[in-house]
């Protein structure tokens, strides 16, 4: 069934400066996967080599692997599966929305079986449970929170930060997703130009240059910073600054779990791509004997 699925894949910088006409793009603020037929877009020149082409079954397995937190960061992490689900809601129409949905639906089932036989106890595994995890362990739990950005990653790591004895705030340049986020949770919110600080705690989640705010900060003050590379060239000694590459590695009591599992789902993933494949040869006019889909 999927064996003219295309997917191209890419978690570089520049990723946003590229696309490609007539595929489905899926963003997040990690990475940006195009999803396409073989067909259509085979090798195309709007790409530059440095991202990933998958074809095929091989293509499926890569979605599988993204939605279900492989590729990711934080191994097995959650918030990239409702990422998932909500872009390939908004699917086209024609004969290519119904491709897409179907690709979907195999994808979740896939992913629920990987999730709820392997990828269980492995320690934190979203964004928003590090960020809880950090602020509740503190040598002094703060109560007033600072979260950076209005995009996926700080909607998805919000909810986390809404404790009755905490209060959130939301600083970031985009008036309308302040005023969305702000309305869906028990914050306030503030443009950035109109912001400064007054000892709180920061939870930095939108690649943002703070540069300009060091001075502001109380020592003691607590930074947890969730961009993979950070903007500035260092932080004051005198306050809790704790970088997303400490975070990850601080999840030492799960190491062991987390390799062993990895070893496994290799030949687990191999198992449920043989079962989509013998499933779509069943078929007797199967999909790939209709003709290419209408974008």
């Amino acid at each position: 069934m999927w064996s003219t699925l295309q997917v191209f894949h890419s978690e570089s910088s520049d990723r946003d400066l590229y696309s490609l006409p007539d595929a489905f793009s899926w963003k997040t603020c990690m990475r940006t996967v195009l999803v396409s037929d073989s067909r259509i877009h085979s090798n195309p020149e709007d790409l530059p080599s440095h991202w990933e082409s998958k074809t095929g079954y091989e293509a499926y397995r890569l979605l599988l692997e993204i939605i279900s937190g492989l590729k990711s960061k934080l191994f097995g992490e959650t918030e990239v599966l409702s990422q998932f689900k909500q872009r390939f809601q908004e699917l086209p129409d024609l004969a290519f929305g119904d491709y897409l949905a179907k690709l979907r639906d195999n994808l979740i089932e896939d992913c629920r079986t990987l999730r709820s036989g392997y990828l269980q106890n492995l320690g934190e595994q979203s964004y928003g449970g590090l960020a809880d995890k950090y602020l509740s362990e503190a040598t002094n739990p703060p109560k007033e929170i600072i979260l950076f950005g209005t995009g996926q990653l700080a909607e998805k790591i919000l909810p986390w930060l809404s404790h009755s004895n905490r209060k959130t705030k939301i600083v970031g340049r985009n008036p309308n997703r302040l005023e969305f986020l702000s309305s869906v949770s028990d914050s306030t919110s503030h443009l950035m130009e109109d912001w400064s600080p007054n000892g709180e705690a920061w939870v930095i989640a939108a690649p943002m240059d703070f540069s300009a705010w060091m001075d502001k900060l109380t020592p003691g003050n607590l930074v947890l910073d969730f961009r993979e590379e950070p903007l500035e060239e260092s932080w004051p000694s005198d306050i809790v600054y704790i970088s997303f590459a400490e975070m990850l590695s601080s999840l030492k009591e799960t190491e062991e779990r987390t390799r062993k599992v990895k070893e496994e789902l290799k030949s687990v993933l191999d198992e449920l791509l043989e079962e989509r494949e013998l499933e779509a040869h069943q078929i007797v006019f199967g999909w790939d004997d209709l003709p290419c889909p209408t974008f």
